[in-house]
Formats: structure tokens, C-alpha cells, sequence
């Protein structure tokens, strides 16, 4: 892997099946990168389409180093200040914030390690989100 090439992200995601993008996007202040309504045909990566099941806003900040608690800190700072009542939104079901890590298999040896401050962990706490962790490990 490139050192300048992108190892991950770190993304925020809400659900439910009456969240209404546009809404969101408004409350927060800030454009998402993907978006839809449930029941909107949409795009797929292979070609084909398909009709969202539930209504989908995503963010995402590029991973470009292992300092996590860094792009942490900027999604959380990109989100604004109504990240801490954004749960208020009824039509939000759930939300999390994804952790998204590719790792060369030959870093492996011990495992892997990487650090997330308290105070980053508050700040998604205080918004009422759960924290997922998603490890990729690279062949080359």
C-alpha cells in the first residue's frame, strides 16, 4: 500500500425507514455523501439497480494515516453542533459511527493496534451513537 494512498475511513450512518434525507442534511448542516429515501431505486456498484429497503445519510472522512482519534475529531467537528441532538430526529432508527481500517497482512505479526481518545468516545456516546470497528486485511 501506498503511504499516500487512503488506509480507511471513518463514517457516521443513519437509518429508518421514514428518514428523510433532505431533513437531515438541514438539521446537521452538512451535505452527506450518499443519501436516499426508502423506496428509491438506486445505482449499485455492479450496474444494476435496486430499491432501497430503508431510508439511508452517510459521511465518510478518509483514513489516511493510523491516528484514528484525528479523523475522529474532524468527522465529529464536520457533523456541527447539533451532532448532540441529532438522535431527536423521530425518524432516525439508527445510527452509528463506523471505524474502517485496511491493514497489510505483513503488519500483522502481533496484531494490530490503534487508539481512540475518551474524549472522542464521549462525543459519540453523548450523541447516543454506537461504535462499530471494521478491519480489512490486505494480501499484497
Amino acid at each position: 500500500m501506498n503511504k499516500l494512498e487512503k488506509i480507511g475511513s471513518i463514517s457516521v450512518y443513519f437509518h429508518g425507514d421514514n428518514l428523510d434525507p433532505e431533513n437531515l442534511t438541514k438539521f446537521l448542516g452538512v451535505d452527506p455523501d450518499a443519501r436516499w429515501k426508502a423506496g428509491e431505486e438506486r445505482l449499485l456498484a455492479s450496474g444494476s439497480t435496486a430499491r432501497a429497503r430503508t431510508g439511508m445519510w452517510t459521511l465518510s472522512i478518509p483514513l489516511m494515516d493510523e491516528n484514528v482519534s484525528e479523523a475522529v475529531a474532524k468527522l465529529i467537528g464536520t457533523l456541527g453542533n447539533n451532532f448532540l441532538d441529532v438522535l431527536s430526529l423521530p425518524e432516525i432508527e439508527s445510527a452509528y459511527v463506523d471505524i474502517f481500517m485496511c491493514v497489510d497482512r505483513s503488519r500483522l505479526d502481533a496484531g494490530h493496534t490503534f487508539k481512540l481518545l475518551n474524549s472522542d468516545v464521549s462525543s459519540i456516546s453523548k450523541a447516543g451513537l454506537d461504535i462499530q470497528v471494521t478491519v480489512s486485511v490486505d494480501e499484497d
